[in-house]
């Protein structure tokens, strides 16, 4: 309220009359009466309404002027107005142009709307919303970072082992939308509110992936499933000078003198040895880098009494020939010899063979310093060695006319079937051409059946039969684990049914599967 000065009014010294009082009187009533007539002038007027727009953390300027005095009020605690270096919800001031500094905080905030804050100002007993705060809505933000806690932009996936790697978001997330051949550690990454999680990363074991560089994404999302966040997944293939050879065992093997027929014994010596015979040549899968192997072929020689290494066709070691499909298949030949001989092959990674290939026999071979005898470095033999084998004549055996084998569950391991040969005549006179004809009995799983014949549709092919009617188109037999076998697999065998494995047309052998009576 605007405050008036008023002039005093005097009597005379000596004396006061009736009507000088009543003259005083009424001079105060006027006087009264001009004063409420100026404040009904001087009504209250507000600034204009404004609307400030702004972020987190900013610092804005509000201008306005008035012809009172005023009191400003914000109605959110992340709206505040300075006081010189105070921060407060309200704030004073004077009639005439005024501004008003705004500091904006992170408080509150919500994803997807913004919030408002509204100023009240208050001028006598009137008051009125001078300006919308408009900040703007949270940002979802999700980065990813080594183990040091630098920022990266890519995940790299490791081979054997899994690659660590850090994820930091201001909201819950999870990992969604992987590629098929990325395995992640505990098969998922979930992370809380501006909490470091850590992921780990590696190829799936699956030689398909493992040998060849992948490119991919894998996705982060919110729990609402609104924002999704994709990092590029780097794999760059399994190491260069890693190699896996799998499902082979490479000592105890033999070859035929015409190299027509490898045999490996395994277990000799426990009463349980088992024997795996192959015609013509050996297969074999490796994993290694974009599938570049080098065979390296060494021959083990007794001279002076001592033993010695040869490396190469320099060496004269070229009667070794390894078949490479170059998608990780190879085919082991030999050629014939009129004598026993004893033969190596590794099997490097390119890239291994590239930095050892200057010097081969230095780095591959180590002589006993003691003996003078010679070997192959360890650390080659169990990584690199893809067969040991004795050339020799072998003693005349019976010929084997099948390699069947089964998972056995009981040991968990690969078993080797007996087939037995048919001598009933009952059943040679339904096949009166064929001297080879055996059967044997179904395990209580599928088995593995490989006729030595070479490869299955390539050098052979089957006709399945039970009660003299055809029934290949039933699938219970089709194409197996490797080249050469096919895989026979019924849910249960009530009933013997034939295998007729034909070769140019011409059937070669019948196997007879039949229940197991046991």
């Amino acid at each position: 309220m605007r405050k008036l000065k008023q002039k005093s009014v005097v009597a005379p010294m000596r004396k006061f009359c009736l009507g000088s009082c009543f003259t005083v009187l009424f001079m105060a009533l006027c006087i009264s009466a001009c004063s409420d007539d100026d404040d009904d002038a001087e009504k209250s007027v507000f600034p204009e309404k404004q609307t400030v727009s702004c972020v987190p953390n900013d610092v804005k300027e509000l201008n306005f002027e008035t012809n009172a005095d005023w009191q400003l009020t914000s109605s959110a605690t992340w709206c505040r107005l300075m006081n010189d270096d105070h921060e407060d919800y309200s704030l004073s001031g004077t009639a005439g142009k005024q501004t008003v500094i705004l500091k904006i905080t992170d408080e509150a905030m919500s994803f997807d709307v913004p919030t408002v804050a509204r100023l009240t100002m208050m001028i006598g007993a009137n008051k009125a919303i001078v300006a919308d705060v408009v900040r703007d809505s949270k940002v979802r933000e999700l980065k990813i970072y080594d183990m040091e806690g630098n920022e990266i932009h890519e995940i790299e996936v490791g081979y054997d082992d899994y690659k660590p790697f850090q994820i930091k978001a201001n909201f819950r997330f999870a990992a969604t939308n992987r590629p098929e051949w990325l395995d992640i550690a505990g098969n998922a990454i979930v992370g809380n509110v501006n909490e470091m999680t850590k992921g780990e990363v590696k190829v799936v074991d699956n030689s398909q992936y493992a040998k060849y560089a992948q490119n991919g994404t894998l996705t982060f999302v919110d729990e609402d499933g609104v924002m999704p966040y994709s990092f590029p997944l780097v794999y760059k293939g399994m190491n260069p000078k890693s190699i896996k050879i799998l499902d082979s065992n490479p000592w105890n093997w033999e070859v035929s003198l015409d190299g027509k027929t490898f045999t490996q014994t395994s277990g000799a010596g426990t009463g349980t040895s088992t024997t795996s015979t192959y015609n013509k040549f050996i297969p074999y899968t490796v994993q290694a880098l974009n599938d570049k192997v080098v065979p390296v072929y060494i021959q083990k020689v007794i001279e002076y009494g001592m033993t010695r290494m040869k490396i190469g066709a320099e060496d004269g070691v070229g009667w070794m020939k390894l078949e490479d499909d170059e998608k990780g298949n190879l085919r082991l030949k030999v050629d014939k010899s009129s004598e026993e001989r004893e033969g190596y092959v590794l099997l490097l990674p390119q890239a291994l063979y590239d930095e050892i290939k200057e010097d081969l026999w230095e780095n591959l071979i180590e002589t006993d310093m003691g003996t003078y005898e010679q070997d192959i470095k360890y650390t080659y033999q169990q990584s690199n060695l893809l067969i040991n084998f004795v050339q020799k004549e072998k003693k005349q055996e019976a010929a084997q006319a099948f390699k069947v084998t089964y998972f056995d569950s009981s040991t968990s391991s690969m078993k080797e079937a007996v087939c037995t040969k048919v001598t009933n005549s009952d059943i040679t006179d339904s096949y009166p051409e064929i001297s080879e004809i055996y059967t044997v009995e179904y395990p209580s799983a599928s088995i593995e059946i490989d006729p030595l014949l070479g490869d299955f549709e390539t050098d052979w092919n089957i006709k399945v039969m039970r009660n003299g009617k055809d029934i290949t188109g039933d699938k219970i037999c089709e194409g197996g684990t490797s080249s050469t076998s096919i895989s026979a697999w019924e849910e249960e065998v009530t009933e013997e049914f034939h295998i007729l494995f034909e070769k140019d047309g011409e059937t070669k052998k019948v196997l007879i599967v039949t229940p197991n009576y046991n």
